[in-house]
């Protein structure tokens, strides 16, 4: 199955959507056109799934290096990203070269930020290995490093030129990682798809492969349809979420902030009669029945979490701008705008009171969500 997207004439990236055991859709991608490739590979992979993309791909062009990077947040740091140009400046790579990602999101983000960039922009292919990776990373040319308080303070908007996603591949995802990209998806089917609500139940029922690949299909098809709109406005649970995340030192996973993010966000929506109290519990009733995380750290401190919201990419100075939704594929929007704004002291007080309630705090809960790595 392949799918074009295009941002602009001269923005465009392909997706090739595969469900073989061997990678085989892997050869249909016409690299040959490219000198030479550089790899970023998530050093887990090295003796795993990358063999298997690598038999592949050196039938279409000729590898001269393979850089491992680890999956961890600190691949997405400046130093990372200056050794990386190094290599490519080492191995002579230039516009006529391809950069090849293969991981989950941290890899994409780090090595998509360094395509970006190198020389004004060099050709990439994604190979994406996780769900968070095919259905979120992957797919909008959102590229990003973290820096100073912020996740993902620096970023570049620079689509891959190809991107390969394959569902046989997801089958050795582990259940942690699975829900990290199941959040994203929901988030998705939240602002912008009712169909892929129903996929995403569907294949809760009864899983298979050929059910997420039409999820995959579905959260592409709404991910460039938002992107087209505004970069951020996909952002819902986000500024909750990924303050979270800067909080606990990234102890906890980046979708399961980013759950925990949305219901901050539809309670705050609530407060501000956005949405129903109905709807917030039509959509908490969903979380649950997709085992999605709902729940933060026992002891999180308001003042922290404010403070690092207003450093969000989204806000200003003086208030905390948030993606928020009307109704299921609805987002909100003012004035033509896709951000709620709230008052920093606000939303300090809306904190306070919502993290001492016992049905959003658990002593330990990072660690306990991470126990199905």
């Amino acid at each position: 199955m392949i799918i074009r997207e295009a941002i602009t004439e001269k923005q465009s990236v392909v997706f090739y959507l595969d469900n073989s055991p061997d990678c085989s859709g892997l050869e249909q991608i016409d690299v040959s056109g490219y000198q030479k490739c550089i790899v970023i590979c998530d050093e887990y992979l090295e003796k795993t799934w990358w063999p298997i993309l690598r038999e592949k791909l050196e039938k279409r062009i000729n590898i001269s290096h393979v850089e491992y990077l680890s999956a961890s947040e600190s691949s997405k740091s400046l130093e990372s990203y200056v050794k990386l140009v190094d290599i490519l400046a080492k191995f002579q790579c230039s516009r006529d070269d391809l950069i090849v990602a293969v991981g989950g999101g941290t890899i994409l983000d780090v090595a998509a930020f360094l395509a970006s960039t190198y020389m004004r922009g060099i050709a990439m292919l994604m190979l994406p290995t996780t769900l968070i990776g095919q259905a979120d990373a992957s797919t909008a040319g959102k590229t990003c490093l973290n820096a100073g308080y912020s996740k993902n303070l620096l970023g570049t908007l620079y689509l891959p030129a190809y991107v390969y996603n394959n569902a046989a591949i997801l089958n050795t995802n582990s259940s942690y990682d699975l829900r990290q990209g199941f959040s994203e998806i929901f988030k998705y089917a939240l602002l912008g798809s009712h169909k892929l609500l129903i996929l995403l139940k569907e294949y809760n029922r009864t899983p298979d492969n050929d059910k997420l690949l039409e999820i995959i299909k579905e959260t592409i098809k709404v991910r460039m349809m938002i992107r087209k709109k505004d970069p951020l406005a996909s952002n819902f649970g986000h500024t909750f979420g990924h303050a979270f995340e800067k909080y606990s030192d990234f102890a906890v996973g980046h979708g399961d902030a980013i759950a925990v993010g949305i219901a901050m966000a539809l309670e705050l929506s609530v407060i501000k009669k956005i949405i129903s109290e109905k709807l917030k519990n039509e959509i908490f009733s969903l979380m649950r029945e997709l085992k999605l995380n709902n729940k933060v750290e026992k002891g999180i401190d308001p003042e922290k979490i404010t403070e690092i919201m207003l450093k969000d990419k989204k806000s200003s100075n003086t208030a905390i701008r948030l993606v928020l939704i009307e109704d299921i594929a609805k987002p909100f929007e003012t004035s033509g705008s896709p951000f709620y704004s709230v008052n920093p002291t606000y939303m300090q007080n809306f904190l306070s009171e919502i993290l001492h309630n016992e049905m959003y705090f658990q002593k330990n809960h990072w660690a306990e969500l991470r126990k199905g790595i």
